[in-house]
């Protein structure tokens, strides 16, 4: 798990073994055992920053759909670019089971909105203010809708919280 702190291409591998730490099978351990030759190989991947690199903020997000079969929970993804170089990321199974793809992509673009706020206010601290809006890619047409809209429907009220939270940050 430790690796995922500067190795943003196993984070979601290791987050998937992970869920069965705690009653593993041969199938994980052989998964484990594919993930550390996949590291061996690629001693040498790892983070770089580009000096000449921008100081322009963005980001992009998704999630599956129910993608886990033993409880339909989806899986939230997101990565944040500080010019060219990716200074933060996340891959996170969601708390509740998301009624629809929309839902999952927007409750992903809630997350996401959250570490873009603590990330502004971070660089803000170290001197690296950003003068525009971030951008936040998302690919769900459907949850780009309701972010931009101000009014909130009956079919959208179970994640009005995360509405706000979004339409307010835009």
């Amino acid at each position: 798990i430790y690796l995922t702190v500067t190795r943003p291409d196993i984070a979601y591998v290791v987050h998937s073994v992970s869920q069965f730490i705690s009653a593993p099978r041969t199938t994980h351990f052989s998964a484990v055992l594919r993930i550390l030759r996949y590291l061996k190989g690629t001693l040498f991947h790892g983070l770089h920053f580009y000096s000449e690199s921008s100081l322009a903020l963005h980001a992009f997000c998704d999630a599956d759909w129910a993608g886990d079969p033993t409880d339909r929970r989806s899986t939230t993804g997101y990565c944040f670019f500080l010019g060219t170089s990716l200074i933060s990321w996340r891959s996170k199974k969601q708390t509740v089971v998301s009624r629809s793809s929309t839902e999952a992509e927007y409750r992903a673009l809630a997350d996401a909105t959250s570490e873009l706020l603590w990330i502004r206010w971070l660089l803000q601290d170290m001197g690296v203010s950003q003068s525009t809006s971030t951008a936040i890619y998302c690919d769900n047409q459907s949850a780009i809708q309701i972010a931009h809209n101000d009014v909130f429907h009956e079919r959208t009220k179970h994640i009005e919280i995360d509405c706000h939270l979004v339409h307010h940050h835009l």
